[in-house]
C-alpha cells in the first residue's frame, strides 16, 4: 500500500521529466541552427548599405557630368569612348568602396558589387539622357520631315513626290519648284540648308541654293493648301525653291542632294539626304 506523500513525490518527479523533454524541444534555435538577432549589428549593416547606395549614385552622376562637359566637347562627333569608358569604370566600384568606406569594407560581398553595378549603370544612363537632350543640349541632327516633292507653281494641284518621271509629264514646260520641310528638336528655322541638283545631259549641269530654313520658306504660304504630306508638324519649317535654269529633258539623270547643318551643343550636327530620278521617254 502506497501512502499519499509517496504518490505525490512520484507524480512530481514524472512532471519534471516530461517538462525537461518538452523544454529541450522548444528551445529556440536549438535544433535548426538559427542565429540570434543582434539589433546593433543590423543597424551597422543598414548604414553600410545606405552609404554604398549614395556613393554609387554620386559616382554615376559625376561620371555622366564629366563625359558631357569634358569629353564630348573635345570630340567632333559621337565616338565609342562615350559609352565604353563609363562602363569600364564599373570595375572601380569595389576599390572605391574600400577607400572611401573602409570602415564597412568587410561587410561588402559579391551581392553588394552586383547591385551597385546595376545602380551605377542605370543612373549614368538616366543622367546622360537628361544632359544631352533639350533644353540642356541637342545632339540630334535636323532632318527632312516627310516627302520631297515637285510642284507646278502655275498649276499647284500638280505635285509629285520626287521619283522617275515620264516625258509625258512635260516637266520641261512646267514652272516647277522643289518643296520639302525641315524638322529639328529645338530651332528648325535656324537650320542651314544647302540644296544641290546635278544632272547629265545638255545645258548647265549644276544648280544650288544655300540659306537658312526660315529664309527659304517665303513662298510657301501661297501654295501650302495644295501640297500635302510635306510639313506634318507645327514645328516643321517648309521650304519652297523655284527651279529656274534647270533643263528637264528626257534621258537625263538627276541627283538632288539636300544638306542640313546647324551648330548643335556640343558639336556641329549635319544630315544629308539624296534623291535620284530619270526622265524616261
Amino acid at each position: 500500500m502506497v501512502d499519499l506523500s509517496t504518490a505525490m513525490a512520484a507524480a512530481a518527479a514524472g512532471d519534471r521529466r516530461r517538462g525537461g523533454r518538452d523544454g529541450e524541444k522548444k528551445r529556440p534555435g536549438g535544433k535548426v541552427g538559427t542565429e540570434p538577432f543582434d539589433p546593433a549589428d543590423h543597424v551597422i549593416k543598414e548604414k553600410a548599405d545606405a552609404a554604398s547606395m549614395w556613393l554609387v549614385l554620386i559616382y554615376a552622376v559625376l561620371i555622366a557630368t564629366m563625359m558631357r562637359y569634358l569629353i564630348m566637347p573635345a570630340l567632333d562627333e559621337p565616338a565609342s569612348v562615350l559609352w565604353s569608358l563609363p562602363l569600364l569604370l564599373i570595375f572601380t566600384i569595389p576599390p572605391l568602396h574600400k577607400i572611401i568606406l573602409s570602415k564597412y569594407a568587410e561587410r561588402y560581398t559579391f551581392g553588394n558589387w552586383f547591385r551597385a553595378s546595376f545602380l551605377y549603370t542605370f543612373t549614368w544612363l538616366a543622367v546622360c539622357f537628361i544632359l544631352v537632350n533639350p533644353p540642356l543640349a541637342d545632339i540630334s541632327p535636323p532632318e527632312v520631315a516627310e516627302r520631297v516633292k515637285f510642284v507646278d507653281l502655275d498649276e499647284p494641284e500638280w505635285n509629285q513626290t520626287v521619283d522617275d518621271f515620264s516625258y509625258s509629264e512635260d516637266l520641261i514646260n512646267r514652272n516647277l519648284a522643289l518643296v520639302f520641310a525641315v524638322r529639328d528638336n529645338i530651332d528648325a528655322e535656324g537650320v542651314n540648308v544647302r540644296v544641290e541638283i546635278t544632272w547629265t545631259g545638255s545645258g548647265q549641269d549644276v544648280w544650288n541654293r544655300t540659306g537658312s530654313a526660315q529664309s527659304m520658306n517665303l513662298e510657301w504660304a501661297n501654295h501650302t493648301a495644295n501640297i500635302p504630306a510635306v510639313a506634318t508638324k507645327s514645328t516643321d519649317v517648309p521650304i519652297l525653291l523655284v527651279l529656274d535654269d534647270i533643263s528637264f529633258e528626257a534621258g537625263n539623270i538627276y541627283t538632288i542632294k539636300i544638306e542640313l547643318y546647324q551648330d548643335g551643343d556640343p558639336w556641329v550636327l549635319t544630315e544629308t539626304e539624296t534623291h535620284r530620278f530619270v526622265i524616261t521617254q
